[in-house]
């Protein structure tokens, strides 16, 4: 074999990513051929095979093997065991073959070659086979990764065409499974022949729906297996679309396993790839000076649709064909690539055209390149002409259903994994690839793979991978992975083994389950909560029936949960609860609130009524209404208690100030007739011990709205720093001797009670008590940096607050050992507490004491 020398010439290019992984094994007699091929195809691993090593068990692992015919009978048979190994696998082999070798070689060869190059032949054509059946190689490679995934789903699945009346064009394993219809049976079918009696019209109607506008939906019907026994099918569809067109419908139904893998139907593809590859062909013509015809090979004659005694003589744009752009439109000489090759002297590439004769339009890739004398000059032009109608119509559909599987995979939140054991590899489709965050391209070794599961999941894991290795049979198992970026997903994994010639190979794929099982737990938790709490809850339907009711509500009635199933509330609770619910009911769907609250009266297992607080909340079904969840609390013994205080507070309140009234009454006596000093001291000490008491009393009446933790409505935004200027303003009035300062902007504003000037009022009186006429009072008002709160701050230099009483007030209430002498400070409190903010007590310096009481920001 020879090769032109401008092959070794222009031999260096840019590789493309992938073309240091591909390896081509040159089986060509020549040293000299061998070398300039090596050179010209640097960016690939090239791997030399020699004649005297006929000897070897096995030729060498190789992406593209080069044979010339002077070695080809001694690996042709090594060259057709590996095609016939490879299965599904393009495996490209191109022959070289001299000009007196071409009739030769047509006459004798096999199907082995999968291209024939005739040589010599100029580095750009040599580079654009190779390319071509390297590129091929890839794809197939992809596919076959693919299709086996299809196989290997979990789930159904379909391809309808959206044309039509939508029949079948494709099923999986699954489907077979799942529906017990053999392929032969449906394909060209509506899938509306697995709907019987039972199937849900709406569903059916949802599903037109949606064909007919070209969307997505979801639903769950029942179907109908062959053998006529009904199945629950939980059907997704989803459109497909190419260039803006509705082609096809993707189905998914995941309630269906795989049994068969879709791999017949793959090869079959695979087949019709290899078929077209193997019959483009590539012409070579030779024009003059004046870009006439001067050579042409019959590949060229026929890509041109001419005879020979046509085509030479004639101008590339003759008038018996019509050349046309990549966009239709006409092409003149000046558009070719041949004047630019002949003037320039430049190799031009690539350049792709339409000729059309007869009506019938085809594709061409042409590269052109100078042709010169002896001396130098141009004496024409060379270029070589490949057929591409068929790559280009094969490029669309393959670029069609990678689009296709990958958008399957995506619905499906599925994505596949095969691992050979001859290569030691793991690959991940693309959909796996995109859940764990790494490039699709990429492989991994199998501890790299198992890197990916969490520690806690990885033993189990290869576990299950084990077994599947020792019995061959499928495996499945619930874990975790740890993605590239940290994040921690549920999977479902799934494992199968196949045989794949010499090495044994096993696939399978991994579901997202996350949302699944997030849900899952969470419903656990809820039915933990409700089950373990000792309130009453129950749901009922719209028509007031009982759908689920938690132990503690058949606790109250003594009896089992599942006996109040169906029984109406009325029944169980009496007729003015169930009217009470259906008020409340029509308040929840006027759209008042999202909750309500009753009371009432209900009688328990023992036959005594109880006082039952019930919170309803609207449950509903697709935006209709669905009936109401029930969180019933008995507050029998609550209410007896407010009332018995409330009764007790009214008698305490009146008895203490009509007997304090007595006692100041009888003291003041004392004091005016008595001459006794120590009567006297005694009476006074009675008198002032009754005003406290009355001071308590009138205290506790004027926050007396304080004491309520559950009123609300008395909260409103307040300008906190004018009311505190009002109460030192007033403080200055009674109190003359007292130095009482004051720093607040003109305006803050805070969400506080209505009692809060009384509360600061309590404050500073408190503060005059304990410090006397000497005592100096800070009061200051300040916004929090950074926080949305108010501050008001009140410090004296006094005695300070006594730790005992500071600790009760901090902690919220009194003991036997820990009490406060007052109520003022417990209703300052209360107000600041009601008020949804927070109170600080601490020492100021060097004595004193300072309280701040934190408001939320109105």
């Amino acid at each position: 074999m020879t090769v032109s020398e401008d092959a070794s010439r222009n031999g260096a290019r840019s590789a493309r990513d992938a073309s240091d992984e591909e390896r081509i094994l040159l089986a060509v007699r020549g040293a000299r051929d061998r070398e300039l091929l090596a050179g010209l195809l640097d960016a690939h691993e090239v791997v030399v095979w020699e004649r005297g090593r006929e000897d070897e068990p096995q030729l060498p692992e190789f992406d593209l093997c080069i044979v010339d015919m002077a070695t080809y009978s001694a690996v042709a048979d090594a060259l057709d065991e590996r095609k016939a190994d490879a299965g599904d696998r393009f495996v490209p082999v191109l022959l070289t073959v001299t000009q007196d070798e071409q009739r030769v070689a047509a006459r004798r060869l096999d199907d082995v070659p999968d291209d024939v190059l005739a040589v010599p032949a100029p580095s750009a054509v040599i580079r654009s086979r190779v390319e071509s059946l390297l590129q091929t190689r890839r794809q197939s490679l992809q596919l076959a990764l693919y299709r086996r995934a299809m196989d290997s789903a979990t789930v159904g699945i379909t391809i309808t065409e959206a044309d039509d009346d939508q029949p079948l064009t494709y099923v999986n394993d699954a489907f077979e499974e799942m529906t017990g219809y053999d392929r032969s049976e449906v394909i060209g079918r509506n899938c509306r022949f697995l709907q019987g009696d039972d199937t849900d019209p709406e569903a059916v109607e949802t599903l037109h729906e949606a064909v007919d506008a070209g969307e997505s939906a979801a639903v769950g019907l029942t179907n109908y297996r062959k053998d006529g026994t009904p199945f629950w099918n939980d059907l997704k569809i989803s459109p497909v679309y190419d260039d803006g067109e509705l082609t096809h419908f993707v189905g998914f139904q995941t309630d269906a396993t795989v049994r068969h893998a879709l791999r017949n139907q793959l090869v079959n593809e695979t087949q019709t790839l290899k078929q077209l590859f193997e019959t483009s062909p590539v012409g070579i013509v030779v024009l003059n000076e004046d870009e006439i015809i001067m050579r042409a090979n019959e590949s060229a004659q026929e890509i041109l649709g001419l005879g020979r005694s046509v085509v030479l003589g004639q101008p590339y744009d003759a008038p018996e064909w019509e050349l046309v752009g990549e966009r239709g439109e006409p092409l003149d000489r000046g558009g070719l690539p041949f004047e630019r090759a002949r003037e320039a002297g430049e190799t031009v590439k690539g350049f792709e055209h339409g000729i059309e004769v007869g009506g019938d339009r085809r594709w061409v890739v042409v590269n052109a390149a100078s042709l010169t004398g002896s001396g130098g000059e141009c004496i024409g032009v060379i270029a070589v002409i490949e057929d591409v109608t068929e790559v280009k119509r094969q490029q669309r559909d393959r670029e069609r259903l990678l689009d296709l599987f990958d958008q399957s995979q995506k619905i499906a939140s599925v994505g596949a994994w095969e691992f050979n054991t001859r290569t030691g590899e793991v690959l991940f489709t693309s959909g796996l690839a995109e859940l764990v965050g790494v490039d699709s391209r990429e492989t991994f070794d199998l501890e790299e793979a198992f890197a990916f599961y969490h520690p806690e999941d990885e033993p189990e894991a290869r576990a299950a991978f084990g077994r599947l290795v020792a019995t061959g049979e499928e495996q499945s198992v619930e874990c975790r992975l740890e993605t590239m970026d940290g994040e921690t997903r549920w999977v479902n994994v799934r494992g199968v083994a196949a045989r794949e010639t010499d090495a044994a190979v096993y696939r399978g794929t991994v579901q997202d389950i996350t949302e699944r099982k997030a849900r899952s737990e969470e419903l656990e938790r809820y039915e933990r909560i409700v089950e373990t709490t000792a309130d009453p809850i129950h749901t009922l339907d719209d028509n007031l029936r009982f759908v689920l009711a938690n132990s503690a509500t058949a606790d109250l009635l003594d009896c089992d949960p599942g006996e109040l199933t169906g029984e109406h509330v009325s029944a169980v609770f009496g007729e003015r609860h169930a009217q009470a619910l259906l008020e409340a009911i029509a308040s929840l769907l006027s759209g008042d609130s999202a909750e309500e609250t009753i009371e009432t009266v209900v009688v328990d297992r023992g036959g005594a009524e109880r006082q039952f607080q019930t919170t309803i909340a609207a449950k509903s079904s697709g935006g209709e209404f669905d009936g109401i969840v029930c969180v019933g609390r008995d507050v029998t013994e609550l209410r007896e208690r407010e009332r018995r205080l409330s009764v007790l507070d009214r008698v305490i309140r009146h008895n203490l100030r009509n007997k304090m009234n007595i006692a100041q009454a009888h003291a003041a006596m004392l004091l005016e007739a008595a001459d006794d000093a120590d009567v006297r001291e005694s009476a006074a000490a009675i008198e002032r011990a009754a005003d406290e008491l009355l001071s308590i009393a009138e205290t506790a009446r004027k926050f007396s709205s304080a004491l309520d933790p559950d009123v609300t409505e008395r909260v409103q935004p307040q300008n906190v720093a004018d009311r505190v200027r009002s109460v030192v303003e007033g403080a200055q009035l009674s109190y003359p001797g007292v130095t009482i300062t004051v720093d607040a902007p003109e305006n803050v504003r805070a969400l506080a009670h209505a009692t809060f000037e009384l509360a600061v009022n309590e404050l500073v009186d408190n503060a005059v008590a304990y410090g006397g006429d000497d005592v100096e009072i800070e009061l200051s008002v300040a916004e929090a940096d950074g926080a949305e709160q108010v501050t008001v701050r009140i410090a004296d230099n006094g005695p300070g607050l006594p730790a005992l009483e500071r600790e009760s007030l901090m902690s919220g209430r009194e003991s036997p050992l820990r009490h406060t002498n007052g109520l003022g400070l417990w209703f300052v409190r209360w107000t600041v507490t009601n008020s949804n903010g927070t109170m600080e007590i601490r020492d100021n310096e060097p004595s004193g004491t300072i309280i701040e009481l934190r408001l939320p920001k109105a």
